[in-house]
């Protein structure tokens, strides 16, 4: 496991957080330092396929169905946190939160699509 901050960790809201979510890279089949590089593209990925919504303090939230890729940024523009999950769970976030769809159409669609 990587000792500190990688190159990356300025994307990340900070570079302790960084090292704290490198627990998720084996979710990615990733080493640690690559954790953080493929966050950072996920997080300016367009790809059409993203689900975004935000929430009233501005935080996005991103999802992509088919890769199971899920990341909050921060109303900064920086990474709070960058995982894999499921459609549901980010159905609940969106519910739960109060969430206000970017991209992805409405949650009435999504949820019986």
């Amino acid at each position: 496991m990587e000792k500190g901050p990688s190159e990356y960790a300025e994307n990340l809201t900070s570079p302790e957080n960084e090292v704290e979510h490198f627990k998720h890279a084996k979710e990615f089949n990733l080493k640690p330092y690559e954790y953080s590089e493929s966050a950072k593209r996920f997080m300016e990925n367009e790809d059409d396929d993203n689900l975004i919504f935000k929430i009233e303090d501005g935080t996005i939230y991103k999802y992509n169905e088919s890769t199971k890729e899920f990341i909050i940024i921060s109303k900064n523009g920086k990474i709070v946190t960058y995982y894999k999950t499921s459609l549901r769970y980010y159905l609940k976030l969106f519910k739960d939160l109060n969430g206000e769809w970017i991209q992805g159409g409405n949650y009435e669609y999504i949820q019986f699509r």
